[in-house]
């Protein structure tokens, strides 16, 4: 089963890589020199999980995990370590859909010792902004965006044989671009936006570059999106144009947008959930999602399609529903 939540695309990739920046401060907090409690905050695909699981082996623990069929308010020690993930699952856009999630948070705000949470970074924009969720906690780390040579690493890994790489014409000039996620506020929101740095080309670029920085681009950094991508992709000769998301960019309804984003922000959804927000014509909503290629059915729930992550992303944010 494709889940959401796997962590088999950032298998060798080290907190360190997977952190940048942060990294610093995930290590002030599992080695006990910063107080916390801390959020790992990352996008769908991106290696929370493997995040949150250095945490708890680091602090000796073992890690709770919330899924979308298995979401009660865990326990909380008042002095020992504890290391919950999937915390985003706590809350429904339902009449006291927040109970758990407050909770929880309570129970947080009486712990003494280290505490690391795991966040969806669509679900954690959402709470911020409706319930203040960024105050209860002290420090956060954002997952992500990986660089060009990381994914390359992850990606030609898996394969004993590689294709041959070869230049496109109309990108054999193409600058190089890197992104980091930038946090803004907009009319008292805070929001996060990719802000890309552009590398002029130094000489001759060798294919096989160019189509990883443009993997890289193309989702924002994305390790599990990128893997997903590649494996779609993937012919005996690779050029950057052949870089693309999978799934068709639709216009989307209010309700589609609305359906997508609760998606988008838990990665994988009961059907009834959605049915409970969305009404009669859920399954209306969600086949023409599937049809496009953004979402799939496994069941009693509907999950991300990971190649389709950019492209997902693209068409809910043309669409802003808070």
């Amino acid at each position: 089963m494709r889940s959401a939540e796997d962590t088999e695309a950032t298998a060798g990739l080290d907190p360190e890589t997977l952190l940048g920046d942060d990294h610093e401060t995930f290590t002030g907090v599992t080695s006990g020199e910063r107080a916390g409690p801390l959020a790992v905050v990352a996008a769908p695909f991106a290696g929370r999980q493997t995040v949150v699981a250095a945490a708890a082996d680091r602090l000796g623990v073992e890690a709770v995990s919330l899924s979308a069929d298995r979401a009660s308010v865990p326990q909380v020690p008042a002095e020992g370590p504890v290391v919950v993930d999937g915390c985003h699952h706590l809350y429904r856009r339902a009449v006291g859909g927040f109970d758990r999630l407050d909770e929880f948070l309570n129970r947080l705000a009486a712990a003494e010792g280290p505490v690391v949470t795991g966040w969806n970074r669509y679900a954690w924009t959402y709470l911020a902004a409706v319930r203040g969720l960024d105050r209860a906690f002290a420090d956060r780390v954002d997952v992500g965006p990986v660089a060009a040579e990381a994914i390359a690493e992850v990606v030609l890994s898996r394969y004993g044989d590689l294709p041959s790489f070869a230049a496109d014409e109309s990108m054999s000039r193409e600058r190089r671009v890197r992104f980091r996620r930038r946090r803004i506020s907009v009319g008292g929101y805070g929001l996060e936006v990719p802000v890309p740095t552009l590398r002029p080309p130094a000489g001759e670029v060798a294919p096989a570059d160019v189509v990883f920085e443009r993997l890289a681009a193309v989702t924002e950094g994305n390790v599990g999106a990128a893997t997903a991508i590649w494996t779609s992709a993937r012919s005996e000769e690779m050029r950057p144009s052949d870089v693309v998301g999978a799934g068709t960019d639709p216009t989307l309804d209010r309700e589609e947008a609305f359906c997508l984003r609760l998606v988008l922000a838990k990665g994988r959804v009961a059907r009834s959930e959605l049915e409970a927000v969305i009404g009669e014509g859920v399954d209306r909503v969600v086949g023409r999602l599937v049809r496009a290629g953004l979402l799939v059915h496994e069941g009693a729930f509907v999950t991300l399609e990971p190649a389709a992550l950019p492209t997902a992303t693209a068409a809910a944010d043309r669409r802003p529903i808070l």
